[in-house]
């Protein structure tokens, strides 16, 4: 039996959290590849746009020789890709509402709430920023010798030496507990505020309780996510021309799932 919890948040709207299963989660990726059937265009636009994107700055960083800024950037992606599917999440919007799903309303979509989702925008980005300056801390404290001057030098140094593994063991533990806690405040948080006429504050307190109220379906949810990332990043990003639409779709019907809200929604 479902179970609904108040957000305990003094605000005007009445947010609610319903309880859900895992059989759920798996419900949510039935609904996002019906989105992309029905709105393949729009979709893949998308998912085809973040494609070259990530291969233009993986070129940028290889041409420029800072080979050691890959990893970080590639991780750092899981922190920010929330707010990189605003468009995706107004195509299942408006597939919802039964209108045709257009292509422009979708790349408008982060005008409406635009300073709360700039908000949200900025709180995603230091939380990038720490993980970029942790991680080059880490790579630094535990290489004292020069900085490879090749991909293939780099590679050796991670992956086949002592202080490699332990610059592996330490950034993925700590790019894991910010991943985490960035899932946390921002699984259902992006798609409510392009939805509902909310602040970051109440976004955020809201997804906070989707995750504590709902913690083992929300970690196979996160689990997915992260599946489909390293799909992607296995495949020189071209996974995610499918692999992106795929999260975003179902972070809406995520978003959609898990919150219960009684106001009207932003036109």
């Amino acid at each position: 039996m479902k179970q609904e919890y108040a957000t305990r948040i003094s605000t005007p709207e009445n947010n609610r959290i319903r309880q859900i299963s895992t059989e759920q989660v798996w419900q949510w990726l039935a609904a996002a590849w019906e989105d992309i059937q029905q709105a393949p265009n729009q979709s893949l636009f998308f998912g085809t746009s973040l494609t070259l994107l990530s291969i233009l700055i993986s070129a940028g960083v290889l041409v420029s020789g800072t080979y050691y800024l890959l990893p970080p950037l590639l991780a750092g992606f899981l922190l920010v890709a929330p707010f990189i599917g605003i468009g995706l999440y107004s195509i299942s919007q408006q597939r919802e509402r039964g209108e045709n799903p257009s292509l422009q309303t979708a790349t408008l979509a982060w005008t409406r709430n635009s300073f709360q989702l700039f908000s949200m925008g900025l709180v995603l980005l230091v939380f990038f920023l720490l993980w970029a300056m942790l991680a080059s801390l880490i790579f630094f404290f535990f290489h004292d010798g020069q900085i490879p001057s090749d991909w293939e030098g780099y590679i050796s140094v991670v992956l086949g030496s002592w202080e490699g593994l332990q610059i592996l063991a330490v950034g993925t533990y700590v790019g894991g507990m910010l991943a985490i806690l960035v899932f946390t405040i921002s699984a259902v948080s992006i798609p409510m505020l392009m939805d509902r006429p909310v602040n970051v504050l109440v976004a955020i307190r809201t997804s906070w309780n989707a995750v504590r109220y709902n913690v083992v379906p929300m970690l196979l949810w996160g689990g997915i996510l992260v599946t489909i990332i390293f799909a992607g990043f296995a495949t020189a990003y071209l996974g995610f021309i499918i692999g992106f639409p795929l999260a975003a779709h179902g972070t809406w019907h995520a978003y959609r799932e898990l919150v219960i809200v009684e106001d009207q929604g932003l036109e």
